[in-house]
């Protein structure tokens, strides 16, 4: 039976003995050797794959490609709405509406290069 140290906590600063327990327990950063190897006595050992025992792995494994992924948001909705609040929700007279027309297909040949 391990017999553990008992601290009477009137004697003692309560906030440096919890700091302490805190950091032995692992729940702060460790500091000082005696925190660190408390830490360490309580620690569950994880095991490394066979594959990970040697730095080789590294230099053996094929390059990785990765590639972007863009994702596209449809804010048409949104971007109407706003048109509308700074118009004063009243409609877009017809000559600017064909106006309007004509800029996106000239904006679209030039996007096509004709």
């Amino acid at each position: 039976m391990i017999m553990k140290k008992k601290i009477n906590i009137q004697e003692v600063d309560f906030e440096v003995y919890l700091d302490n327990a805190l950091k032995s327990c692992g729940y702060l950063f460790p500091e000082t050797d005696e925190q660190i190897s408390i830490f360490e006595k309580d620690m569950d050992q994880i095991p490394i794959p066979e594959c990970l025992n040697s730095p080789d792995f590294v230099f053996k494994s094929q390059r990785r490609i990765i590639k972007k992924s863009l994702k596209v948001f449809d804010n048409s909705e949104g971007d109407m709405n706003w048109a509308i609040a700074a118009r004063d929700g009243k409609d877009i007279p017809s000559d600017i509406l064909e106006k309007m027309k004509q800029d996106k297909e000239e904006a679209k040949k030039r996007q096509n290069g004709n």
